[in-house]
């Protein structure tokens, strides 16, 4: 099970790498298009997809359920698409998403600030300062959606395994690397697949519960190890609480369901 993650500065050639190595190894490739198909099947719309496809959401945004139903859906799309391996996903995130997964490469692709400045121009055939602002732009979006969805640095090293820098390094020289990579690593496929299955569960498990029967379970969380699922939060009512735990324990795939639910009385007004 190859599973290979590339974040990528623009003007670095991730995306060329990323597509060399989906021919070279025949892998199934994920990018904004293909996962804004997936996502309209969980009913997010194309706007959704643009207000926070790797951008930091607005100030007010970023308090509303809405940020959080599409990181749910992120999740779930991502985690689906990657059970369909092997892959290559670029961007999205897939370094903090995948950070837990065995057998998991996660790439990030950088380059020189006046090589990237040149590519854009050749790019967009644009002049130095427009070069220069659709990179500060791209740039500053990126870190701050890896900030607000997923609280990291999109540029600390330690979240990869591998860092290219294509100053002098081909499209073809980049993909070697990570190919060679791969191989270290190994592929791990019967962990990768078990821990997919269970993040796919918990995701399963939270879709059923906030978004489709819409029970109002504060800071809910979900965690499944080998379909033993963990559910943790707070409700408003002792039956909310039990209708929950219910539900969870006739979901296929889950084998016994535990419960750190607490029921919080809604107070309103003083």
């Amino acid at each position: 099970m190859a599973i290979i993650t590339l974040s990528r500065e623009m003007g670095s050639l991730g995306k060329d790498i990323a597509r060399t190595l989906e021919k070279e190894l025949n892998l199934n490739y994920l990018d904004k298009e293909s996962l804004e198909l997936m996502l309209t099947n969980y009913g997010i719309t194309e706007a959704e997809v643009e207000k926070y496809d790797e951008k930091k959401p607005s100030f007010w945004t970023s308090f509303f359920s809405e940020r959080n139903r599409y990181l749910h859906f992120l999740k779930t799309a991502v985690y689906t698409f990657a059970r369909k391996s092997p892959c290559v996903i670029l961007g999205r995130g897939g370094q903090a998403l995948f950070q837990n997964v065995p057998g998991v490469l996660k790439v990030r692709v950088i380059a020189p600030p006046e090589q990237r400045l040149e590519r854009i121009k050749q790019r967009f055939n644009c002049s130095d300062r427009q070069a220069k602002q659709i990179i500060d732009h791209s740039d500053h979006d990126r870190s701050g959606f890896h900030k607000m969805f997923f609280n990291i640095p999109w540029e600390r090293p330690n979240l990869y395994d591998l860092v290219i820098n294509t100053g002098l390094l081909s499209v073809a020289a980049a993909a070697a690397l990570i190919k060679d990579a791969l191989h270290e690593i190994g592929k791990a496929p019967v962990e990768a697949e078990l821990k997919l299955k269970d993040l796919c569960l918990a995701q399963e498990v939270v879709t059923r519960i906030l978004y489709t029967e819409k029970l109002s379970i504060n800071l809910l969380e979900v965690i499944s190890t080998d379909g033993v699922v963990l559910l943790k939060g707070n409700a408003g009512t002792q039956a909310i609480i039990d209708s929950c735990k219910q539900m969870v324990e006739e979901m296929p795939g889950v084998k016994e369901v535990l419960s750190e639910l607490y029921f919080e009385p809604q107070y309103v007004g003083v």
